[in-house]
């Protein structure tokens, strides 16, 4: 199995662009699954990342046992002892690595237009946004990064999968 690990800021559009991405690679016949880790910590009180690479790594293991040739996985990597982590419970044959980004504004307005008006954790997230719109550029090991600023995410998921046909491993298509 070959894992595409999809990290950027929060906003910068992770879940949609994987989203496009599985359905583009689903329509060409490939065997894909998709594995959103932010969405894995959604808890009260949200759950330690230490419990949501668990719950990859149990994800990953499932999705190997039933053939799956490609493992999506979008995670927010804040540094890079998680990026470790993650590639870790992917335990993938290879992977690549892409970075999505878009200017921290536009980030920003997407978060605010996304999230529930008057929702407790939006200030956190939009702090946490920023900050790592200027930290995650350095994360080792980054294959691609990708601008999201002004495009849909099915253009996004578009040069990604030309990405992946470079990249990737032989099977991920022409």
């Amino acid at each position: 199995m070959f894992a595409v690990v999809i990290t950027g800021p929060p906003g910068a559009g992770k879940s949609e662009v994987a989203a496009c991405l599985h359905d583009i690679l689903g329509d060409e016949g490939l065997d894909a699954s998709l594995v959103e880790v932010d969405a894995l910590e959604r808890s009260c009180p949200a759950l330690e990342r230490e419990r949501s690479i668990a719950h990859l790594r149990m994800l990953a293991t499932s999705y190997r046992e039933v053939g799956s040739a490609l493992l999506l996985v979008t995670a927010a990597i804040e540094d890079d002892a998680h990026r470790r982590a993650v590639l870790d419970a992917a335990a993938a044959d290879g992977h690549m690595l892409v970075l999505l980004h878009a200017d921290p504004e536009t980030m920003r307005e997407r978060l605010l237009s996304r999230e529930p008006t008057g929702w407790s954790g939006l200030p956190e997230l939009l702090n946490a946004s920023r900050r790592l719109a200027g930290t995650m550029p350095a994360l080792e090991g980054i294959d691609a990064m990708i601008a999201t600023e002004g495009r849909q995410p099915a253009d996004v998921a578009a040069e990604l999968r030309a990405e992946l046909r470079r990249r990737g491993p032989a099977g991920s298509g022409p």
